[in-house]
């Protein structure tokens, strides 16, 4: 794929060629008119295996779509502009591993790639949660309801905290991802399990910037949940930093991460 260099501008096609960009990447591309039609890629046996790849690309991104709604509450104050194409990755590779499954309709079992999926980034350009992992103790019991963390000591380097800040906290946030599979019925992909996409958080107290804080934070989901084995709870740690006003308020800051510090 050709990518323009120069300075030249313009918009439409010229002749047989068209430019387009994508959103987030500040290239411009450009490739030939043309090409075969969607009667043409629905219907032809040339494109069977295009037809597999869209069945299953479809499937990826109806999984990413439940993992952004499990992480909602920390979306985008901690991820950055590329972290959705990151996680269709992931999710795409954990579709690959199904070497049982039929080309078109392999399934996406998560709880069967879990270290796949504990690679996941929020954002690139933070990575002070990453800095204070030895800080960090996760546990959670067999029935995985709900997951605690224990910090010890946490005292945070000057060099990590953001300018003007006076107060941290400590997030402990749990999400659900279910398996994924073809159905044949409704010819899509669909969860199997219906507390795909749920999640919990809890919080430590404001912390001042300079304390060291020790606090055991447990996030639970509702009494009376079932966690099948079909599901996987994604366990994430976050530092958040505040600027206090008036003694009472806390106004969030920049410089903030998340981690995925376990996948059970």
């Amino acid at each position: 794929m050709a990518i323009q260099t120069g300075a030249i501008k313009y918009r439409g096609s010229f002749k047989s060629i068209r430019n387009y960009v994508n959103l987030h990447d500040e290239n411009t591309y450009a490739g030939e008119k043309g090409g075969a039609n969607r009667d043409l890629i629905m219907n032809n046996p040339a494109f069977a295996r295009t037809r597999e790849n869209m069945v299953e690309f479809g499937g990826c991104g109806v999984a990413v779509k439940a993992l952004r709604l499990g992480f909602l509450n920390l979306l985008p104050d901690q991820t950055d502009k590329n972290f959705t194409g990151r996680l269709m990755r992931i999710v795409k590779e954990v579709n690959r591993r199904d070497i049982e499954g039929v080309k078109g309709k392999r399934g996406i079992y998560f709880s069967e790639a879990r270290p796949t999926l504990a690679t996941m980034v929020f954002n690139v350009l933070e990575s002070v949660t990453e800095s204070l992992k030895l800080f960090f103790l996760c546990s959670h019991p067999v029935g995985k309801v709900d997951a605690t963390l224990k910090v010890t000591d946490l005292v945070i380097k000057p060099i990590l905290i953001p300018k003007g800040a006076t107060h941290f906290r400590v997030q402990n946030h749990l999400s659900v991802i279910s398996d994924y599979a073809y159905s044949e019925m409704s010819h899509r992909y669909e969860a199997s399990n219906e507390l795909n996409g749920q999640s919990v958080f809890k919080y430590s107290e404001y912390t001042p910037i300079g304390t060291a804080l020790t606090a055991e934070i447990k996030a639970a989901f509702p009494e009376g949940t079932v966690v099948g084995d079909d599901c996987s709870i994604i366990q994430c740690v976050g530092v958040e930093f505040y600027v206090s006003t008036n003694g009472a308020h806390y106004l969030p800051l920049k410089g903030s991460s998340m981690m995925v510090a376990d996948i059970y």
